[in-house]
């Protein structure tokens, strides 16, 4: 009595494994990218413009004590950024100092620019998170213009932040990363499932439980099979199928495809050997290694 074929089993395709874990590495690769600049390299950046606009900004409030005797020492300080940049980003007090900045004849003309380069270093600080009492109270504005001068005073100045860098690059780490765990679990979802080939019925069990020999299938429709995609039209009288229409994608499981073509060539065997209206095979054909099937 001859020995029964061993009952079959699929296995992840390696095209597809390889081609998701090349998604998943870079996903993964610009997720962290942009983790870096959202947390380390913008915020330094931020930090360096902020620094140099303090620069600028206890540059013009020296100088607007040609205008107002004492104003250096008096308003340098900042002791409430936000309610002080809040009224510097008012449209009118913009208005009234880009006026009175721009009119050499002006009264206020010297406190004016130092008002608008106040407003440039607070806003910079926002940016970055930086805009506490802490970090804009002065104690000694004179001392700390001489420090910023020492460190400013031969540096180019630093590029300004924009107010979406950083929240864009949060955004690149979150849509990467979301995109990649969902790849992930797409992966481990697909390699838990595998179909079965009993070579002896020619049995295809699909990874609900559910299993087809070639007399329940009513049609093969290949219509995207150079996507790797196939229906499998079953007869009314299948106990759990009848009637359905089972898409399988023959991409994420190997071996799956050339079951269905043996399946296929006992169902509908050709007319005659090279008969023109025999059912012709879509698809390069080397495809036997490359599946995965979704059923339903």
């Amino acid at each position: 009595m001859p020995d029964t074929a061993p009952q079959q089993r699929s296995t992840l395709n390696r095209p597809w494994v390889l081609k998701m874990l090349i998604f998943i590495l870079v996903l993964v690769a610009f997720g962290s990218w942009g983790l870096y600049d959202a947390a380390v390299k913008y915020p330094a950046s931020g930090g360096r413009f902020a620094e140099w606009a303090e620069w600028q900004y206890l540059q013009k409030a020296r100088e607007a004590d040609a205008e107002e005797f004492g104003y250096f020492l008096n308003y340098a300080s900042v002791p409430d950024p936000k309610q002080e940049l809040a009224h510097l980003s008012d449209p009118e007090t913009v208005r009234k100092n880009q006026e009175a900045a721009e009119n050499p004849d002006s009264t206020r003309r010297l406190r004016a620019i130092a008002e608008i380069t106040r407003r440039q270093w607070l806003d910079g600080l926002r940016l970055v998170g930086q805009m506490t009492p802490e970090r804009t109270t002065i104690e000694n504005p004179r001392a700390r213009l001489d420090e910023l001068s020492t460190a400013w005073g031969t540096r180019q100045q630093p590029t300004a932040l924009h107010g979406y860098d950083i929240p864009m690059q949060w955004g690149i780490m979150v849509g990467c990363y979301a995109l990649a765990l969902y790849l992930l679990y797409l992966f481990v979802r697909v390699a838990s499932k595998s179909y079965r080939w009993d070579p002896e019925q020619q049995r295809l069990a699909f990874p609900g439980g559910a299993s087809i020999v070639p007399s329940d299938l009513a049609e093969i429709d290949k219509r995207k099979w150079d996507k790797f995609i196939v229906f499998l039209k079953i007869n009314d009288g299948h106990e759990k199928l009848g009637g359905k229409e089972v898409r399988v994608d023959t991409y994420r499981h190997a071996r799956v495809e050339g079951w269905i073509l043996e399946m296929e060539k006992t169902r509908f065997p050709p007319e005659e050997e090279g008969d023109d209206n025999a059912p012709s095979e879509p698809g390069s054909g080397n495809n036997a290694d490359a599946s995965d099937a979704v059923a339903g």
